[in-house]
């Protein structure tokens, strides 16, 4: 069922988490704060700056898919938001060891304590495809208010750059 759009605003006023269907898992969307913003803007400078050759696109997307592990992080930032990325997620996982040639098995549970953002963010690079990555990362961008944010940060550095910074009244020694 359609949302109204006052029930869109009202939402987006008192900041309540949306859900969002990803890799076929319902995932809670944290409301925007200034904080993710930052976190997610910090993940995208460290991403690789290239400029990919249109006659070689294959190999040259290859060649840095290694670096953009930090895709799962940033989705992962933007679902969690700031105030949980941190949060301790504790996982068990069942471990099979053979011996003498495979004739007896020993099973090892492995408990496991990872951040959220870690554990989210492995469970998302494995589980979904690249077109739902790329589409679940811009949904989540368009609605995080970045437009606002701009205007912010525009607005305090013309102020910054306005304010006299230094007078000087008296003449100043020359070198020697």
């Amino acid at each position: 069922m359609e949302q109204t759009i006052e029930a869109k605003v009202a939402q987006t006023i008192l900041q309540q988490p949306e859900e969002m269907t990803i890799g076929g898992k319902i995932f809670q969307i944290a409301p925007p704060s200034v904080a993710t913003l930052i976190l997610a803007s910090e993940v995208v400078s460290n991403l690789p700056q290239v400029h990919l050759n249109e006659d070689k696109l294959i190999e040259e997307s290859l060649s840095i898919a290694k670096d953009c592990r930090l895709l799962g992080d940033l989705l992962a930032i933007l679902i969690l938001g700031a105030k949980h990325i941190n949060d301790l997620v504790v996982s068990r996982q069942k471990q099979r060891k053979r011996h003498l040639w495979g004739l007896f098995y020993t099973t090892k549970t492995i408990v496991k304590t990872e951040t959220a953002k870690d554990a989210l963010s492995r469970e998302l690079l494995e589980n979904i495809t690249p077109r739902e990555l790329h589409s679940s990362i811009a949904k989540i961008i368009a609605k995080m208010q970045i437009g606002d944010f701009f205007g912010l940060t525009t607005f305090l550095t013309e102020i910054n750059l306005i304010r006299p910074t230094k007078v000087v009244t008296e003449p100043t020694a020359s070198g020697l």
